[in-house]
């Protein structure tokens, strides 16, 4: 039995021997490769003990210093601290654990279990439990607690309260995880056994394991976790891995399954994972990663390496965990955490970081890959690289002497491996070599036999008819035989006009007829023909549809008889050789770089090209006119950024290698998949006025809370630099907003409104979730907008537009009344006019029969022989004639004002005296009328006034006084002097009972009514005077039966105007009321003191009234020589002296 066991460990140590030895190259083969997240990226530390992602997407570390919650950009930490003990037999490890329905749990330092409470973000302590290790929800969503000593503990789903179901005796130790089998049965790994519940009938087994030695497994048990087919797999503390099938009793080593690559024995295995593909992953202490692949029978493992920082980041995995995008995480304890996303990186490489020390591949100018499938890799002053993927196996070759790896250069420029295996390797500046299969080299120059001309050899290509090409930098384009030399030499030739425009040949292909397409430095491209030995050349020029640019790259020709040229900064050109046209592509275009250094195609008649900013996969459309569709792919995508001229190859598989700065890539196109997993947007953040604001449901901002910002997140962690947003507000943007990887929006001074803030995100792939995460909220308005404001201001509107409209319709209305007024106006004043010339006419025309009429009956008045009645009848035809004579003179002088032809003539005079004369002729009237009739005129002596506007007025008041009044009335005259202004006030009685509009009596002809007499036009003409003489009239009743006229009159110079003073008059008039009129009133004044007064006119005045009598000498007492005498006889007297 020991031999037997001695033979087993013997076995298991030597396969693990050789687990070491290909680790390498299974590693190399696979291609997987690891990111790092950590305490660099804002982990809050870098012991990443428990991960998981809640039902949002978040990611949450559990760390020694805080709990993480990530969202791709960045860490909130949560002050909780989390154990991190482990040991070669235990380890106590702090958890972070979702549930089955979306809850997230905690169990931190205190190993108080607490609920995440996603409203308020505060975790809630089940209290009644303070030793809890692990946390499981069965799929009967009951939720089971291990313990380090208490046993095991249920959950209840209504109170919340723990209850204990297995005793720390019935459990013997620390609970370390918990799972269920396919029969529904909990298990529990613990110290020393495996402890099966079954929940339903309450019933515990104990299973201490054992192999199939019989032999017990007594180390303790970190994990046990079931694959596909049901296969049990139990991790433990320092022996490794066992699994069980599902008929068998015992535990099995996994070097009993066909597994080529055995798994180490005494691994110290802290968790253990079987991801969506049925991977198991185990993390170990110590040792780093190890994926068992199920369905392809192979071990990988993956451990640290100081100078790659594409391999794990740290040998000690506390845990492992896989998001809802499929991307692995693994928790260190001490670099944060690794993960793994197969959809990130898109390309196999090899750089100086992966490869062993004096192996350096870096400034990859050529690859080739031979019969061998060794790959041969020039470097520009590193020597020549082969590489056994096979044996992963390296091997550099350098000019260095004595290590038997010797070459002849360093600067390695073209690589091709021939039919028979050998490999052609053209140099810089040291011509060309061969190495054949057995590692013998060969090499050619200008003093070798056979012999070659070219010291640098850019390019080798072999065509159809098995001719080998060598384009070199100094001598042309050179057919060459490695057992023969140069058959034939093209060399520029300025002579010959199809011959070779340059000596710098860069890139060569041929077509389907078997000529050459040559590719030079700086002068384009030609075609050769090798049987006629003439070339015909294309450049650049002024065309549109010429070359884009003369510095090529690479050549490319396509069976559809297209020339795909690859140029210095003038982007890709492909070359319809029918027609002749070129076409071209650039950046503007969609490419990344417009330096192609190569183009590879693949057998879905796509293009590949390597340029200054990663690798682009270009598809053509089905005419060179139509759009290609360009993918780009950069650093971002596990690639190196700049890439280099000739450093290019494709394998007969349809592998496509390239090569860079750092390395070289290769991939199969038809391989590279893209992350279709749907990215989980979700908006990270709101903040107003730059201070966070909690997301609360159907939230309403004041009105100055109008600037308000948001953050979101796509929660896709693999490579977020590549993560694409769109956003927009609705009631305020228009259009998606294309953020690009911004995933930050900010709205500053919004309306008061509703509003709903949509956001959708891609992934680094470019899929989008369309279906955009919304948050709706509110501004209210400010108190002046609010509804019933508003409703305030509508009522306001609408009174202004109805009291605008109501404005307009009388502004309308006054318009058309002036307009009407204005018609009549003119009309009136069209008959005024008609009128007044009308009055003119007759009144010239009555007053010269009237004159005639009134002379006879004068002179027959005169006659003393009349009898009483022809004297009475001769009397009553003078009054009326004087009457009509009167009537006349009023309507001349009434047209004249209207007219404004009657002018103001003031003089300087005694007004008193005036007054009194005129009011002292209406004293016969008064007698008649048996009126009291009383004048009083106080002093106005040198004042200035128009004796004939104020005889005018007085008269016609006066009579209108006596020819209206009460008989046995009274009449009073007044007028005294009041500052510049003169006051005359006439009152005179009428009958009582007569109702008199007195506004209107200055109207002419004014009734009263229909039987009454008419006012005549006295009292209109006294008025138009009045006004014409800047003064006010003025008519009231007082006491019923008293009317009462006042007049005020400017007497003072300054109220005049300087033309209108004069001596006499414009017009002669006679004084109305009066029957004789002295033409000397209207003659020219001139003084007495101007002549001999014996040569002046003597004058007697016979008038028994003073004052009319001193008025009389004051008029004429400058014209005549005057005499007066105070009555008849005296008169008599005077006169017969």
């Amino acid at each position: 039995m020991d031999t037997i066991k001695f033979r087993v460990y013997t076995t298991r140590l030597l396969m693990w021997v050789v687990c070491l030895l290909t680790s390498c190259i299974v590693f190399s083969q696979s291609q997987i490769t690891f990111r790092q997240l950590s305490v660099k990226e804002g982990l809050s530390q870098n012991s990443a003990i428990s991960i998981a992602q809640d039902s949002i997407g978040y990611l949450w570390i559990a760390t020694q210093d805080g709990l993480n919650k990530y969202d791709g950009r960045q860490f909130k930490v949560f002050p909780y601290t989390f154990v991190d003990i482990t040991k070669p037999d235990y380890s106590h490890l702090g958890k972070v654990y979702k549930d089955r329905e979306g809850h997230l749990w905690i169990i931190p330092l205190d190993r108080i279990p607490r609920k995440l409470d996603y409203k308020s973000q505060v975790f809630e302590p089940i209290s009644q439990l303070n030793d809890a290790s692990v946390l499981y929800q069965d799929m009967a969503l009951k939720l089971w607690v291990g313990t380090y000593s208490e046993g095991l503990y249920l959950l209840n789903s209504e109170t919340g309260i723990p209850v204990q179901v297995l005793t720390s005796s019935e459990v013997n130790g620390t609970i370390y995880n918990i799972t269920q089998n396919g029969g529904g049965n909990l298990m529990l790994a613990t110290d020393g056994q495996i402890v099966m519940f079954d929940p339903e009938n309450d019933k515990i087994e104990h299973i201490h394991p054992r192999d199939n030695y019989g032999t017990n497994i007594s180390k303790n048990f970190s994990d046990v976790v079931f694959d596909r087919s049901g296969r049990q797999w139990i991790g433990t503390f320092g022996d490794g891995l066992y699994f069980k099938q599902k008929t068998d009793a015992v535990f099995r080593r996994i070097s009993e399954l066909s597994f080529t690559d055995p798994l180490p024995l005494n691994l110290n295995i802290i968790d253990l994972y079987v991801d969506t593909k049925d991977r198991l992953w185990v993390a170990t202490y110590g040792r780093g990663l190890f994926l068992i692949d199920l369905p392809k029978n192979k071990i990988v493992h993956f451990d640290a390496e100081k100078h790659d920082p594409t391999a794990l980041h740290y040998n000690d995995i506390l845990c492992i965990y896989e998001d809802y995008s499929g991307t692995l995480w693994f928790g260190t304890d001490g670099a944060g955490l690794s993960y793994y996303d197969e959809y990130l990186e898109k390309f196999n490489s090899l750089t100086n970081f992966q490869t062993p020390e004096n192996i350096n591949i870096d400034v990859v100018r050529s690859i080739a890959v031979d019969k061998n499938k060794t790959i041969w890799i020039g470097t520009s002053g590193k020597g020549l690289t082969q590489y056994e993927p096979s044996t992963n196996s390296w091997r550099t070759f350098t000019t260095e002497p004595g290590t038997g790896n010797t070459i002849n250069s360093n600067r390695i420029m073209s690589l091709y491996a021939d039919d028979d295996n050998d490999l052609w390797i053209g140099t810089q500046g040291d011509g060309l070599s061969i190495m054949d299969s057995n590692g013998e080299l060969t090499h050619f120059s200008e003093n070798s036999t056979p012999r070659i001309s070219a010291t640098t050899i850019w390019c080798i290509y072999k065509d159809d008819a098995g001719r080998i090409w060598l384009g070199t930098r100094e001598n042309g384009l050179i057919e060459f035989d490695k057992l023969k030399g140069e058959i034939n030499k093209y060399e520029h030739n300025p002579a010959s006009p199809n011959g070779l425009t340059s000596n710098n040949i860069r890139a060569i292909t041929a077509d389907e007829a078997g000529n050459l397409w040559v590719g030079t430095e700086a002068d384009g491209i030609l075609f050769f023909d090798p049987e006629k030995e003439t070339f015909v050349a294309y450049k650049n020029d002024a065309g549109e549809l010429s070359l884009s640019s003369n510095n090529i790259k690479s050549l490319y020709h396509s069976p559809e008889g297209i020339l795909w040229i690859g140029t210095n900064g003038g982007g890709l050109n492909a070359f319809d050789i029918k027609s002749g046209k070129f076409h071209s592509y650039t950046v503007e275009d969609g490419l990344a770089n417009n330096v192609i250094y190569a183009i590879l195609p693949d057998q879905g008649e796509n293009l590949w090209l390597s340029s200054n900013k990663g690798i682009s996969k270009f598809s053509p459309g089905n005419t060179l006119e139509l759009e290609p569709e360009i993918t780009n792919y950069t650093n971002y995508d596990g690639l190196a950024t700049e890439f280099n001229t000739g450093a290019s190859h494709i394998g007969e598989d349809g592998t496509l290698y390239f090569g860079g700065l750092e390395g070289f890539y290769w991939f199969k196109p038809e391989e590279i998949e893209q992350n279709k997993v749907l990215p989980k947007t979700t908006i990270t953040g709101f903040e107003v006025f730059d201070r966070p604001q909690s997301m609360t449901n159907s939230l309403e901002l004041k009105h100055n809370q109008n600037t308000v910002s948001f953050t979101f997140s796509s929660l896709q962690f693999s490579l977020p630099e590549k993560n694409q947003y769109q956003y927009r507000l609705l009631n305020y943007d228009e259009e998606w907003v294309q953020a690009g990887n911004t995933n930050f929006a900010r709205y500053t001074r919004l309306p008061p409104g509703d509003y709903e803030f949509q956001v959708k995100s891609s992934n680094y792939d470019g899929v989008w979730n369309e279906k955009p995460v919304t948050y709706s909220f509110a501004i209210a308005a400010p108190w002046y907008l609010t509804s019933f404001a508003k409703m305030v201001y509508l009522i306001l509107i609408f009174g202004l537009v109805f009291g605008v409209y109501r404005y307009l319709k009388w502004r309308w209305k006054m318009k058309i009344d002036l307009q009407l007024k204005e018609e009549e106006a003119q009309r009136l004043k069209k008959l005024n006019q008609l009128k007044s010339k009308l009055y003119t006419d007759i009144s010239h025309e009555f007053r010269t029969p009237l004159t005639l009429i009134r002379g006879p009956v004068e002179a027959k008045l005169s006659d003393g022989r009349l009898s009483d009645s022809d004297f009475s009848n001769f009397s009553m035809i003078k009054r009326n004639t004087n009457r009509l004579i009167k009537l006349v003179d009023q309507l001349l002088h009434l047209a004249k004002l209207e007219k404004g032809k009657l002018k103001l003539k003031p003089s300087e005079g005694d007004l008193g005296l005036f007054l009194s004369m005129l009011a002292s002729s209406f004293e016969y009237q008064a007698s008649l009328k048996k009126m009291d009739y009383t004048v009083h005129i106080a002093n106005l002596e040198r004042v200035y006034y128009d004796d004939d506007a104020i005889e005018k007025i007085v008269t016609n008041l006066l009579s209108n006084a006596f020819k209206y009044g009460h008989e046995g009335g009274i009449c009073k005259v007044e007028a005294l002097r009041a500052g510049d202004h003169m006051q005359l006030s006439i009152k005179n009685t009428v009958e009582k009972g007569l109702e008199l509009e007195v506004d209107k009596l200055f109207t002419r002809f004014y009734q009263q009514d229909e039987f009454s007499e008419g006012a005549g036009i006295g009292l209109s003409l006294v008025k138009q005077v009045v006004q014409l003489y800047q003064g006010e009239i003025t008519a009231e009743i007082e006491d019923e039966n008293i009317i009462h006229f006042q007049v005020r009159l400017p007497v003072a110079p300054e109220y005049f105007r300087k033309s209108e003073f004069s001596t006499t008059y414009e017009e002669t008039n006679t004084p109305i009321g009066h029957d004789n009129t002295d033409s000397s009133l209207n003659s020219s004044e001139h003084s007495v003191a101007d002549h001999d007064k014996q040569n002046v006119p003597l004058l007697l005045i016979v008038e028994d009234h003073k004052e009319v009598r001193e008025f009389l000498k004051s008029v004429w007492g400058k014209k005549y020589r005057l005499e007066e005498a105070k009555n008849g006889k005296e008169g008599m007297e005077k006169a017969l002296e």
